[in-house]
């Protein structure tokens, strides 16, 4: 089940999918949706299991009629995946492409979402369970997750219904769905573990491990949100932006923490990081340089390219600023580096009128 988010953007593109593609027990097939923008890309950390929700729809047909309705509406709500009709699997969109079935935050995390199609029927069932199981433990392999599931990192397979008790939303599927045909949490969580055949008997495909840290001690990192404590749940997560700086060096790995890496910063602790709250390792561009050349100096601006945003200081005139990015903002241009600790600092270099004249000083390499 989902909920409407729009983009308004005017980028069409074109949707290659890579099919037919068979494993565990089902093959997908393309239908993909017919974009008239890009939505954008995800940053996939997420594999995020619904189902449709619609008691109207139970028969033989039921994935090819709420795929059809999905392809026409797919600017209210959309996901890659549809299984349903005895373990069919529909692609509609490729994943890691951002899609339209949680909420913002969830949906900018996700690498696939995938919807469950109803049956009234015990046999159809248990094939459409199978498939539904042993893609998302798939997918779950494509980033790099384990199989748990909802297990509060916010790092690979969670359901919609942990979507909404921690972030966003009221739906609570597919909990409710796989309970009338006696899935429990505890069974969906154990068979996501090994696996599932087609007959709905537990099978070990693969057996679930811990996720392997993709991150080494020593390495510099670029982070979006950190936790105060090793063992803080997502709720109690801080963003990046909240913090003196987004950069820290790792200085520990915590495999049997909720949170895996410790994070200084010139020997401060900034916190605990996992692998969904790590954006990038940190490799600082080269580095180009601006000379100030009014006389007033310029007043530099902490955390984002803005003039509300917290006031860094004033360098005067002659003073070079170090940059690795340009920005556009409140009418002005920005260029944007790093100080000593890391922290992003942004300096308004004129306004943004084309004309190069009003420029506040001069490029240099």
């Amino acid at each position: 089940m989902f909920k409407r988010l729009m983009i308004q953007l005017a980028l069409v593109i074109g949707l290659s999918l890579t099919i037919p593609m068979t494993a565990c027990a089902y093959t997908i097939e393309a239908d993909p949706i017919n974009f008239t923008y890009f939505p954008g890309s995800a940053s996939n950390e997420l594999i995020v299991l619904h189902e449709s929700g619609n008691e109207r729809n139970l028969g033989p047909h039921s994935l090819d009629n709420e795929v059809a309705y999905m392809k026409r509406n797919w600017s209210n709500a959309y996901v890659s995946y549809f299984v349903g009709s005895g373990g069919r699997v529909k692609q509609l969109a490729p994943a890691g492409q951002i899609q339209y079935g949680a909420g913002s935050l969830a949906n900018q995390k996700s690498y696939a979402q995938i919807e469950l199609a109803r049956t009234n029927n015990a046999a159809t069932f248990k094939k459409d369970y199978a498939a539904y199981v042993n893609l998302a433990r798939d997918l779950a392999q494509n980033i790099g997750a384990d199989f748990s599931l909802d297990d509060g990192t916010g790092y690979g397979i969670v359901t919609h219904d942990w979507i909404t008790k921690n972030w966003w939303g009221d739906h609570t599927d597919p909990y409710g769905y796989l309970a009338r045909w006696g899935i429990s949490k505890a069974q969906l969580a154990q068979d996501l573990q090994t696996g599932v055949s087609e007959t709905g008997e537990t099978v070990i495909i693969q057996p679930g491990k811990p996720n392997a840290p993709k991150y080494q001690v020593g390495q510099a990192i670029r982070f979006t949100s950190i936790y105060p404590t090793p063992d803080a749940l997502i709720n109690e997560h801080l963003s990046a932006e909240a913090l003196w700086t987004q950069v820290g060096t790792i200085t520990a790995k915590l495999p049997d923490r909720q949170n895996l890496y410790r994070i200084e910063n010139s020997g401060h602790l900034l916190g605990y990081v996992n692998d969904g709250d790590i954006a990038e390792l940190w490799r600082p561009q080269t580095k180009k340089s601006f000379l100030i050349g009014v006389d007033e100096g310029i007043v530099l601006r902490a955390g984002q390219p803005s003039l509300s945003a917290p006031i860094y200081g004033i360098w005067p005139k002659n003073t070079r600023f170090y940059y690795d990015a340009f920005y556009i903002a409140d009418g002005y241009v920005f260029i944007g580096g790093t100080d000593t600790t890391g922290a992003r600092i942004y300096l308004p270099i004129g306004p943004n009128d084309g004309n190069a004249q009003n420029t506040w000083g001069s490029f240099t390499s």
